[in-house]
């Protein structure tokens, strides 16, 4: 007992240090980028050379995650090879060649740690208590949202060049904490068909083509809005604080809305809960685009911490639920291929784009729309027993949950 304990503590604490990583770069990444130098083209171009150097390396490490080394070591090679290209993109990212090629191999080596911090916490719930996964990763958004707060205000005095240092030395923080973490045992031999595990995921459920293909739609259109919302807010009179402030308040409303995500999926199923999610983005994004105060925009972006909140914890529960235990690390890397690699490849090029030719209004009104898509194609491929309403199974049929890869 005391030995389960120590391992939630552990796990949990875990996700909190790691919302800390998240806001050293997710929110002032594009003013970095804009502080070197670069204008909205140029900063979608490397927002899409990094996605692309996540399709090319994650699921990769997903596989070696499963299969090789375990989750936990997988885990400490992503937070110490990010921290330090954290670092020499900040050093040494001067001149949009130097950024994008430095910036490709921080975003490749750094996407081992957000999986695998993934599949740890599912296997240490189990089959059973896989929805309580958005009650665990609610205090990542808790720190993340206390991180930016703070960070926004250091960065306005100090300068945003300063972004990534904070990130590697958050990194170096997680890392000593995962020696908390009990080390988990690769299963060697269980996936060695064609191409190894990431093969594997896709024969134990078919469906999940489908499932990505409505990830990308919406993440698409998620990354051409958020990758500029801070740009448009500075275009307005704004500047790193009122980002920091803006995404403190869309951190600080994840918290409730990921605990209340697991009691949402227990009642009206992971579909309408996903959904939903899909809808609260749309319905964000084209706030964000009409409106034209920063003062306003960056209090809106409590719109995108109440979707990311449903979005996240249910997409990571579909993904449990699609894949046997054995394949989680793999199956959440190729989830996060798509969503942040593969859309985010299209969404940087085409929402850059868009923003410098035909402004952030069109740009936003677009980003609502491709989410709309999404959240239909996602309508359609979680329609089945297992991920709606429950006691929505067929009448005269034995209820029981799922075992984690039966779902077609």
């Amino acid at each position: 007992m005391k030995r389960e304990v120590r391992s939630a503590v552990s796990i949990q604490v875990l996700f909190v240090l790691f919302g800390i990583v998240v806001a050293c770069f997710f929110p002032f990444f594009a003013l970095f980028l804009k502080d070197r130098g670069l204008d909205g083209r140029q900063i979608g171009l490397v927002v899409s050379v990094m996605a692309f150097a996540r399709v090319a390396i994650n699921p990769g490490l997903g596989h070696l995650a499963d299969t090789r080394y375990g989750r936990r070591r997988m885990l400490q090679v992503g937070l110490l090879a990010g921290g330090t290209m954290a670092m020499a993109v900040s050093l040494f990212g001067h001149g949009l060649v130097a950024i994008v090629v430095l910036a490709a191999v921080f975003a490749g080596v750094g996407s081992a740690a957000g999986p695998s911090i993934d599949a740890i916490a599912l296997d240490h719930l189990g089959d059973d208590r896989m929805a309580d996964y958005g009650r665990i990763r609610g205090w990542e958004s808790l720190s993340y949202a206390v991180t930016c707060l703070i960070l926004g205000g250091v960065l306005e005095l100090f300068g945003v060049r300063y972004a990534l240092v904070a990130y590697a030395c958050a990194s170096v923080l997680v890392l000593l904490w995962t020696g908390t973490i009990e080390a988990d045992a690769p299963k060697r031999t269980q996936h060695d068909g064609r191409l190894g595990a990431v093969g594997a995921v896709f024969r134990e459920a078919p469906r999940f083509w489908m499932y990505l293909a409505g990830m990308t739609f919406v993440w698409v259109g998620f990354t051409a809005a958020w990758n500029f919302i801070s740009l448009k807010i500075e275009r307005g009179g704004g500047g790193p604080f009122l980002v920091g402030v803006g995404t403190a308040l869309g951190g600080v409303v994840e918290v409730p809305v990921m605990r209340w995500s697991s009691t949402l999926q227990r009642t009206i199923g992971i579909r309408r809960t996903y959904v939903l999610g899909c809808l609260v983005y749309a319905t964000g994004f084209l706030l964000w685009g009409l409106i034209s105060n920063p003062t306003i925009v960056s209090m809106l972006t409590v719109f995108e911490g109440f979707g990311f909140a449903l979005l996240f914890t249910s997409g990571v529960v579909v993904v449990g639920r699609m894949v046997p235990s054995s394949l989680y690390a793999t199956g959440q890397s190729i989830a996060a291929t798509v969503g942040f690699g593969v859309a985010p490849i299209v969404g940087g090029v085409l929402g850059g784009y868009v923003y410098e030719t035909f402004g952030p209004v069109k740009m936003y009104v677009m980003a609502s729309g491709l989410v709309v898509v999404g959240a239909a194609l996602s309508w359609i491929t979680l329609a089945t027993p297992e991920f709606g309403r429950p006691g929505e199974e067929e009448p005269g049929q034995p209820v029981s949950p799922p075992e984690p890869g039966i779902v077609p």
